[in-house]
Formats: C-alpha cells, structure tokens, sequence
C-alpha cells in the first residue's frame, strides 16, 4: 500500500507555479471514536473523520501559510494562493526554511509508508465491531463497582480510538507518509466512607484494541480512591517525597517544555544558558527516543520530515541539548533533532518531544518507600498545569497520597501543597524506581517513580 499523493502535488506543483521558491504540503487523515459509558449504560458515541492539508510556501526567507479541510482541487488552489500571498507580505527571516534530503529518513523520497516495522498500526481498531468496544468500558465500570463496597460510583468511564495517516511533499524531494493507530480507555473511580468521599483514576493504552486490560484501569482506579479515604491535612514540614510515576510524568511533561529549543530563543525556560551544566543528580538520563517501537510518541520522521532519532537531553544530570525543529535549530546554529510537531493540519509548527523518558533505576517502589522514616507518598497531583512552571522553574501543586512513617504507608493525605523548584527536585533526587509507565494522554511521556528528599508539605 502506498499513500496517495494526488492532492498534495496538486498544493506542491501550484505553490512553485504561483512564485514560491519552496513549498510543503502536509496532511492529515485521522478518524476518530469516543463512547463514554454511565450507570451501566451509554451516555455518549460519538465518531468523526477529518482530514486537511496545511501548506508552508517560501518566496526567499518570507514564509506564507494556509490551510483547507476541503480537499477539492479548487480548494487546495485557493489555499496555495493564500498562502503564497502570505509569503509576499511576510518579514524575511533566514531560519525559516525546508529540510534537504541529508536529513530524510532512508526512503524518504519513493512515495511509500514508512516506518512499518515501528509498530505504530494495528488493523484490529477497524475489525473490531463497536459492540465489543462499548462492553469494554461498561466492564472498566463494572469491575470497578465490585472492587469494594466503598466504592459508590464511576463518574466517567471512556474508550476513545483514534487511526490515520500523515503524508508530506516538499519542493526539496521529500515523498512519503506513515501510518499510526493509538486507543486507550480511562475511568474515574468514587469512594466513600463516613468521612467523605474521594476519586481515583485509572488507564489502559496501547496501538491495538487487543493490548488494552480494562480490569488492570478498572483496579488501577478502585483501589486508588480506597486509599485516599480518610485522607487528612498533616503539619508543614519539609520531608522526603515519593512521587508515583504519574506524579512523576507530570514533572518530566513540564521539563519537556523547558528543554525545547523554542522555550529557549523566546526566553521562555528556566534552564536557558545551562547548556552543558549539572542540572540534577547523576542519577537522572532523561532519554527522547522518536524510534521506540509501538511508542506513543514513535514516528519515522517529524511533521517537517526530518528523520526521527533518540537522543539525551540530559545525561547522567547534565544538560546536553535543546529539541529542535528546523527554525529553531536554525535560530541557535545546530541541525533539527527530528522534534517538530504540529497538532494538526491547521497548526503552525512547534517542538514536540517524542515518547521523552526518565531512564528506570533497580529499586521498586516498596524498596524507595521502605528507606523513609517521616516523609510522604503522592499519588495525585493536582493543579499541575499551572503549578507546574516551565518558565521560571516554580513549583506549587496541591497533592494527595499516603503519610508514610518508618517504612510503612500509615494513613491517607488531602489537602496539601508541595512547593520547590524544578532544580530543587532534579537535585534532589535520591532513588528512582524500575516502574516505567508511558501515557499518551500526556504525550507519550514515560517515568518510574522517585524519590526526592527534602520538600516542603505545607499543611496545617
């Protein structure tokens, strides 16, 4: 099977006619389904197909762009024109430019699917009849109803699915597209006691249908609001914290953020100038790997075309590179490391990580919460999107989990805030766990949990 190519060369071939010295047309194909289920029956079905192409033409160094989700051949012209005169009265800027062919993937110019043996496909998300689907989330309920009989409700149970195909030409030779499939289910679990209530929430992911385990989210979620119940505020003390790998990939999705080339020529991270400074203990890789086979984040090339790679960002604690697209690459002197994204047809291009991970340490999570005497365990963070500051490096987030004391989890913990910096938790970091999880609802990130010694816990 090959991608079909007639509308983009239609954009590619109209863009260079109309005056442009370079052009790209991208696009995307993606079908779309989500059912959420409540009180063992459907609330909602809903599906839908888009599909569009964005466009990139360059007269010289000024850039012009355009979008249309009508892929009629006299809505594609329209847009070229559009974008071509966006070109004419754009400020020039030498770092905009395409990809050559040294920086394509191998292939990249004979108009075929890449990347098929990155298992990044399934063929089940279409084979598999809706039926099945929505008696997966009604059992992610279900399970997690019988789980315990504090367990009062499912305030929401969700499969979604999501399927397509990205496919680029450029005026540089670059020819090719590439295939993924991506489905996962969630569900919010509620306990309640005579003390009061409390959520938990739980996940499955994975490229095919077949990969998905409903009771493993199902428990994953029960058991999680159990241990909350009887959560209390405790006194403010600076204490080690454990944080589980979610609280975790929430940190790491923020530093992300930080190590983006973009972040850094807008002025926009705090580890802007630290280039090939200590950062955190020895103890921190943090690894981003656009070739992890069946990772969420995994491609063959990003969304300008520039091959896919791993890299470290940070290595053994020390800052070591920015990601990049090509402009910003540009902007700083080096070459793309294969991390331009873009959300959509409709969407500028911007640095994306891909499937970025803390690298796992030996110990398990009950062997890091085994060496504290007095400190606490966070098994939700909340607040985390603005507490969370990859501009300045701040961090202040409610969180919720377990005091642990000599050992041993004692009794559960609301209400309280963590607060540092990014540098002070990096720094911090004491142990790391060997329970690597990747999540694609924040963008492919994989972290295990850690150990940090020293935060403030402000409580009563």
């Amino acid at each position: 099977m090959q991608p079909d190519f007639e509308k983009l060369d239609i954009a590619l071939e109209g863009s260079l006619s109309g005056g442009a010295t370079e052009a790209e047309a991208f696009l995307q194909r993606e079908r779309e389904l989500t059912l959420k289920v409540f009180n063992r029956g459907v609330e909602k079905y809903s599906s839908a197909e888009t599909r569009g192409i964005g466009l990139r033409t360059y007269l010289g160094d000024r850039l012009g762009r355009a979008f249309t989700s009508d892929v009629s051949e006299e809505a594609i012209r329209g847009a070229v024109a559009s974008a071509v005169q966006s070109a004419r009265v754009s400020p020039g800027d030498s770092d905009r430019g395409l990809p050559g062919p040294e920086q394509f993937p191998e292939n990249a110019t004979e108009g075929l699917y890449l990347g098929e043996d990155l298992q990044l496909w399934a063929d089940d998300l279409d084979a598999v009849p809706a039926g099945e689907k929505i008696e997966f989330a009604l059992e992610m309920e279900r399970v997690a109803l019988e789980y315990d009989p504090r367990i009062i409700g499912v305030e929401t149970a969700t499969y979604s699915e999501s399927a397509g195909e990205v496919v680029i030409v450029n005026s540089r030779g670059f020819r090719a597209g590439y295939r993924s499939s991506v489905c996962y289910g969630y569900l919010v679990a509620i306990a309640e006691d005579r003390d009061g209530s409390q959520t938990g929430f739980g996940f499955t992911a994975g490229r095919s249908f077949g990969s998905l385990d409903a009771k493993a989210a199902s428990k994953e979620a029960a058991s999680m609001a159990v241990s909350l119940l009887g959560g209390r505020q405790v006194e403010t003390a600076k204490v080690p914290v454990l944080f589980d790998n979610l609280s975790t990939a929430e940190m790491v999705a923020m530093l992300a953020a930080a190590l983006s080339g973009e972040a850094v020529t807008r002025g926009r991270s705090f580890l802007a100038g630290r280039l090939g400074e200590k950062m955190a203990t020895e103890a921190v890789t943090i690894v981003d790997d656009g070739l992890s086979k069946g990772g969420f984040g995994t491609a063959p090339f990003d969304d300008e075309g520039v091959a896919t790679s791993s890299k470290s960002p940070v290595e053994e604690g020390v800052l070591r590179t920015w990601l990049h697209n090509c402009y910003t690459a540009s902007r700083m002197g080096t070459r793309s490391t294969g991390n331009a994204g873009r959300p959509s047809f409709r969407a500028r291009v911007a640095v994306t990580p891909t499937n970025i991970r803390l690298e796992p340490g030996r110990a398990s999570p009950d062997e890091l919460r085994s060496g504290i005497q007095r400190g606490f365990e966070v098994l939700e963070l909340q607040g985390a999107h603005v507490g969370l500051n990859p501009v300045t490096g701040e961090v202040s987030v409610g969180a919720k989990g377990r005091w642990v004391q000599k050992g041993r989890a004692t009794h559960a913990v609301t209400e309280v805030t963590i607060a540092g910096t990014m540098e002070e938790i990096l720094g911090g970091i004491t142990g790391i766990g060997n329970d690597i999880r990747f999540t694609p609802l924040l963008g492919g990130v994989g972290t295990p949990s850690i150990l940090v010694e020293g935060l403030v816990v402000s409580g009563k």
